[in-house]
C-alpha cells in the first residue's frame, strides 16, 4: 500500500462536506497530484529562490537550533515509516522526547517575528498535522518549529534584490530574536484522525494507480 508522506498529511485528513464522504475533496485532489508523480514524475512545484535559501541554510539552522538549547543537534538522517506513513524529521533528540523542524525565512517581511504570525504560519502550510505523525512515528512527546531567520545567502542573490533588506538589515537584528519557536505538544485526537483518514486515502490511491495502469495495457 502508499505510504503517504508526513507533510502531505494536512491536505489528507479533513472531512469531506458530506457525512458520506470518508475523504474530502482536497484529500482527492492531492492523491491525484502523487498519483501523477509516481506514474510520470511531474511535480507541479519543484522549487524556487525561497526552498533554496533553506535547503542551503538548513545546516546552519539546525546547529543554531542546537546552540539556542544549549545542545549539540545535528541533521537527523533515516527515514520511518510504519503501515501507514513515512516521514524523516529535521532534529530527532529521543533523549528529551522532542522533535525539531527548521524553517528558513525568505526576509525580515515574511519572517513570523510574533508569536500569532507564527502559528498562522504553522497551521496554513500543515506543519501542525506533519509535526504530529511525526511523533507518532518517532514515539516523541513534543515538537519544536524553528523559524529562522538569516541573510540570503550571495549565491541567490539577483541584480536586482535589494541586498540591504535581504542581508544587511538582517545582520543588524540580534540572532537570538531572528528565532520565533512555535511549540506543537502531541495530540493522540490528532494522530487517531490520521490512523482512521489514511487507509481510505490509500484505497483511493490503488483505484487511480490501478485505472492508469489498466489504460497503459490496452495501449
Amino acid at each position: 500500500m502508499k505510504l503517504f508522506r508526513c507533510s502531505s498529511l494536512h491536505k489528507l485528513i479533513g472531512d469531506g462536506r458530506s457525512k458520506a464522504a470518508v475523504i474530502s475533496d482536497t484529500a482527492k485532489s492531492a492523491i491525484r497530484d502523487i498519483v501523477k508523480e509516481d506514474l510520470y514524475g511531474f511535480r507541479s512545484f519543484t522549487g524556487n529562490q525561497y526552498t533554496q535559501k533553506g535547503n542551503l541554510l538548513e545546516d546552519l539552522a539546525i546547529e543554531m537550533s542546537g546552540k539556542m538549547r544549549l545542545r549539540n543537534y545535528q541533521k537527523h538522517v533515516g527515514r520511518v515509516e510504519n503501515e501507514l506513513i513515512t516521514g524523516e524529521c529535521d532534529v530527532l533528540d529521543l533523549k528529551n522526547k522532542l522533535i525539531i523542524d527548521t524553517k528558513c525565512t525568505w526576509d525580515i517581511g515574511t519572517h513570523p517575528f510574533f508569536a500569532d504570525e507564527a502559528m498562522e504560519k504553522v497551521k496554513k502550510a500543515g506543519y501542525d498535522v506533519q509535526m504530529q505523525a511525526y511523533m507518532w512515528l518517532y514515539d516523541c512527546d513534543v515538537a519544536n518549529i524553528d523559524f529562522w531567520l538569516f541573510p540570503c545567502p550571495p549565491e541567490l542573490l539577483n541584480g536586482w534584490d535589494d541586498i540591504d533588506q535581504l542581508v544587511h538589515l538582517v545582520e543588524k537584528i540580534d540572532i537570538r530574536e531572528r528565532k520565533t519557536t512555535v511549540v506543537i505538544e502531541r495530540d493522540e485526537a490528532i494522530i487517531q484522525k490520521i490512523k482512521d483518514k489514511v487507509p481510505h486515502c490509500q484505497e483511493y490511491y490503488a483505484k487511480l494507480f490501478a485505472e492508469r495502469s489498466k489504460v497503459k495495457v490496452a495501449a
